[in-house]
Order: C-alpha cells, then structure tokens, then sequence
C-alpha cells in the first residue's frame, strides 16, 4: 500500500511539472529553447597575454529576447590548479557581455560561460590560450 502511495505521488509532481512548464524556461526564458542558444567566447587582445588586462567577451545567439539575462564567466586552469575565479559581466547590447581580468600564468584555461534567464541556466565551457 506504501508503493502505490509513494508511485501515485510521484506521478502527480510529475503531472504538475509538466503542466507548469518545467524546464521551459520560466518566467525569463519561457518558451526559449536552450539548444537554440549559441555562445562564442573572444578575447581582446587575442591572443591573450600574461600579465596583460585582457577583456572577455560573450557573443550569444538565439536567445528570444535579452530582457533580464545575465552572463558570468567561471575561469580555471585547464588543469584545475587552484581555485576558480568569477567574473560579472557587463552587457554591451547585441548579445555581447564582456569583463576584464588579468591572467597571472600562461596556459590553457577553461572558461565556462553561464547564462542566466530566469530559470534558464545554460553553461558552455570554452578554451582559452594565454600566452
């Protein structure tokens, strides 16, 4: 009689995320579909060099509208030497958001890149070389 109870309440959570629209997006990114998104990483100057203020910039495509999204890049070592350094982003319009940074050591680095729409959450990891 527990089973069927626990099975009968999970299929009502289920129901009603499907009913509310779970994973569409929310209230941000309703309707927006998160393989449509496309997320390129730039760097000013590039190649990116040791010791030298270095601008980041996001270029995305294919999201609905920019209303309310926000942009942070996740930076670490390719080999995960130390801990990670965050970094807000500005929006420049056009679907660039960019943030400066310094790097301390050459290197390759990984750069995750997250977008954030409401309750849309996309993260896309990028390579970056500092030379």
């Amino acid at each position: 009689m527990k089973n069927k109870l626990m099975i009968a309440v999970a299929a009502a959570v289920l129901m009603l995320g499907i009913l509310s629209g779970c994973g569409s997006g929310g209230a941000g990114g309703q309707g927006q579909d998160p393989a449509a998104v496309k997320i390129e990483l730039v760097s000013d100057p590039s190649p990116a060099s040791v010791k030298q203020n270095t601008k980041l910039i996001a270029e995305i495509t294919g999201l609905i509208t920019e209303k309310d999204a926000n942009v942070q890049f996740d930076v670490r070592r390719e080999n995960n030497e130390g801990l990670p350094e965050f970094l807000e982003t500005k929006a420049e319009g056009k679907g660039r958001y960019t943030a400066e940074t310094t790097f301390d050591k050459p290197g390759e680095y990984a750069i995750y890149i997250h977008l954030y729409q409401g309750e849309l959450h996309i993260t896309k990891k990028r390579p970056l070389t500092v030379q």
